[in-house]
């Protein structure tokens, strides 16, 4: 089998059975999720923009299927994997096995999450610094993907402390579609925003996780926001002091017991 790259957006195809995600098998992982405190409820942003970084939440309603037709919203009911049952595992594994970048490039902390959007949703321009399988069950979703140098040194910085959502900006954004029984993967820092130009619920199964590369990139960005902020103007990854960095980053982490798990990486 080909190694599949961590540095480039890509699309495949999978077999994950729609019967997992049902309109009774979502409300029922909703109330789990709700239960277990890690089921998020949210309105859909305004545009390509959302001015400041927190959404404005509410309340589940069920059927959420009907919910999603009803007013315009996104369920994010997160960490399936854990809780729904050993199917909702072998979604995982199915996922990393037809799609995923090669174990030794590291797929560390993998979480999961099924979202609901209403048709026609949009999710603002933003960035996150861990990789992303996508998988359709229904709908339609195109994630607008731009490189990692679409964003500043600062941005990138910010991404783990409270700057996800970026202003916008015109980019020759790639897309990429993904109708049901289609994914994407979509590498680290790869800005993105994204539309669901159809007329029924969207309904996906995601994950989440970090490289070996992406984690390293993690350590320089914050010990950079670190000296930024000491008024000093630090390089970005790739430089000659890269493992300074991330010493230093293990190093605070063993204090603080913040990033605990990225130490030694």
């Amino acid at each position: 089998m080909t190694s599949l790259s961590v540095d480039t957006p890509r699309l495949f195809e999978h077999n994950l059975d729609p019967a997992l995600f049902t309109s009774d098998r979502l409300d029922a992982l909703c109330r789990s999720a709700a239960e277990r405190g890690t089921l998020k409820v949210q309105f859909t942003d305004p545009g390509r923009q959302r001015y400041g970084n927190e959404p404005i939440y509410t309340r589940p309603s069920y059927p959420i299927l009907e919910d999603a037709i009803r007013r315009p919203v996104q369920y994010r009911i997160m960490d399936v994997d854990n809780f729904g049952g050993p199917e909702y595992k072998q979604c995982l594994d199915h996922i990393f096995e037809v799609a995923g970048p090669d174990p030794s490039l590291g797929r560390i902390q993998p979480e999961t999450v099924v979202r609901v959007f209403t048709p026609g949703a949009v999710v603002a321009l933003h960035g996150d610094p861990d990789l992303k399988l996508v998988s359709t069950i229904s709908g339609e979703t195109i994630w607008w993907v731009r490189p990692p140098e679409a964003m500043t040194d600062a941005e990138h910085e910010n991404l783990l402390r409270g700057g996800f959502f970026l202003d916008w900006r015109d980019w020759e954004d790639q897309g990429l579609t993904i109708p049901p029984g289609h994914g994407c993967f979509v590498p680290s820092r790869w800005a993105h925003w994204l539309t669901h130009p159809c007329d029924e619920p969207i309904v996906s199964f995601e994950i989440g996780f970090w490289s070996i590369a992406s984690v390293r990139a993690r350590k320089v960005y914050d010990i950079n926001w670190m000296l930024r902020h000491a008024r000093m103007a630090p390089a970005g990854p790739g430089g000659d002091r890269d493992r300074m960095k991330t010493l230093a980053f293990d190093g605070i982490s063993t204090v603080t017991r913040k990033g605990v798990a990225y130490r030694g990486i």
